[in-house]
């Protein structure tokens, strides 16, 4: 990589392309990018002084990449629609240009350094961050690349040092999509759980675990591997079938486990961390859930075999401010709480939910739900009608997708015929706020999506402050 003077991004403003743009950019290299449409991460982006550009025609490929092709890496990921008819990936393709999928960087990048990698179909990329913030809160050489904004850091790319060394550890949220996992080397790897998905790519749940599978050999055999007890229990990893360490771990079982859980009057979750070795007494953990403090378990073993000290974990884990759209508190005034979160899988939508009624016993809760692909939501729709029983009101709206076609009889109405719950409405992005007026008051709402909904908060959080 050292060998290319400018490196051009295909799809910048995705989590996984921006967080490697800001990579490329502090290597000293000159980033420009190319996406589909403007987003708060672009905008950030360029405020970075990374040009982009959002017209699609050959035309508009900056001229420094036309005229320095050999100087000149193009990075482009499965995230957006490239085939031989884009005429930006035409004309790349067509010129010689070194073109390279982001896995391939990745997987360099973990082959060469020390990586600590985080897996699983829910809680990645809080675990990531958290994991990220504690070695960078004890100072270790670290450059993490992050599905979300850190909140601590205001970015998804967190480094110790102005440039990477052979002694930087590589701190990577390794997502299972695409199977871009599996491109992943591994030193210290935490699976959280394998609830099926992305089954468009892997067609079924054993094709899934499959794939998992396949990520624990690329783990060193001088390794360990942090793995939640369930998935212990389906991998059948008791068996001497591996030469790396695993430890397993759960909320109230197994060598890890949470003791002592209570919530403070702030709505923190407040344990013990108890493993064989080591006890960590009066851990706050800021970001609430269950789910979060089984998470924070994984991730505090991980620290410890890396060499950080409990009391450095602790103070660390006392400090972390979350990642954005991961149950973000956008508005607490008046009795009125608004919610951000990117909840799509109806196993992190049921979390989301009993986590809410938790912390707000007898509030109503009103969900504002896009669903995520059209696969997905034909795949887990009786789950995903179970799920947003879970709420007071449910408000959903059209699918959202950015790589799917959509499927005959796969609406949201299609959900809404599924569910009990007696409030459910759909809505569209143009009338969102009138439908929340005709369903209210509101107490606590959850604006919930992996898509674009988020573009519609600040309506939402202007409808909410005005009532």
């Amino acid at each position: 990589m050292t060998q290319y003077s400018q490196v051009y991004i295909l799809g910048i403003g995705g989590a996984a392309m921006s967080a490697l743009a800001r990579f490329f950019l502090q290597m000293g290299k000159k980033v420009l990018g190319h996406d589909s449409s403007p987003s708060s991460l672009t905008d950030q982006l360029i405020a970075e002084g990374i040009p982009i550009h959002f017209e699609v025609g050959s035309a508009a490929i900056p001229r420094t990449i036309i005229e320095k092709p050999q100087d000149t890496l193009v990075l482009y990921t499965s995230s957006i629609t490239i085939t031989s008819e884009h005429p930006i990936w035409h004309y790349l393709s067509q010129n010689n240009y070194n073109l390279w999928k982001r896995d391939y960087v990745f997987k360099r990048l973990t082959q060469d350094h020390y990586t600590f990698a985080i897996a699983g179909t829910h809680g990645k990329t809080m675990s990531t961050t958290l994991a990220a913030h504690i070695l960078h809160y004890a100072g270790t050489n670290v450059a993490a690349f992050l599905g979300g904004i850190a909140k601590n850091y205001a970015t998804n790319f967190i480094t110790t040092k102005q440039h990477i060394d052979s002694d930087t550890t590589i701190v990577i949220e390794a997502d299972e999509f695409d199977r871009f996992f599996l491109n992943l080397y591994p030193d210290v790897a935490i699976i959280t759980n394998i609830d099926p998905d992305h089954l468009d790519i892997f067609h079924d749940q054993q094709g899934f675990e499959e794939g998992f599978k396949h990520f624990l050999t690329n783990i060193s055999s001088t390794g360990r591997l942090i793995v939640h007890q369930t998935v212990f229990d389906r991998l059948a990893l008791a068996h001497p079938l591996h030469l790396f360490d695993v430890v397993p771990y759960a909320l109230k079982e197994g060598p890890v486990h949470a003791d002592n859980i209570s919530i403070n009057d702030k709505g923190q979750f407040v344990f013990d961390y108890i493993s064989p070795d080591v006890s960590i007494l009066n851990i706050c953990l800021p970001i609430p859930g269950y789910h979060q403090v089984e998470n924070a378990l994984a991730v505090i073993t991980a620290c410890l075999y890396i060499g950080i000290i409990p009391e450095i974990i602790r103070e660390a884990i006392h400090t972390f401010q979350g990642v954005g759209r991961r149950s973000e508190v956008i508005l607490n005034q008046n009795g009125v709480v608004l919610i951000d979160d990117y909840a799509h899988h109806p196993v992190e939508i049921t979390a989301l939910l009993t986590t809410m009624r938790v912390i707000y016993p007898g509030k109503k809760i009103t969900i504002v739900f896009q669903p995520n692909q059209y696969s997905r939501t034909k795949d887990f729709l009786y789950e995903i009608a179970a799920s947003l029983d879970l709420a007071d009101c449910v408000l959903i709206s059209e699918i959202y997708s950015d790589r799917e076609k959509p499927m005959a009889g796969i609406t949201a109405e299609t959900i809404i015929q599924h569910m009990k719950c007696a409030r459910k409405y759909v809505y569209t992005h143009l009338d969102v706020v009138k439908c929340l007026a005709q369903t209210g008051p509101h107490e606590v709402v959850l604006n919930v999506s992996a898509g674009n909904a988020c573009k519609f908060l600040a309506s939402i959080k202007a409808f909410l402050l005005q009532k």
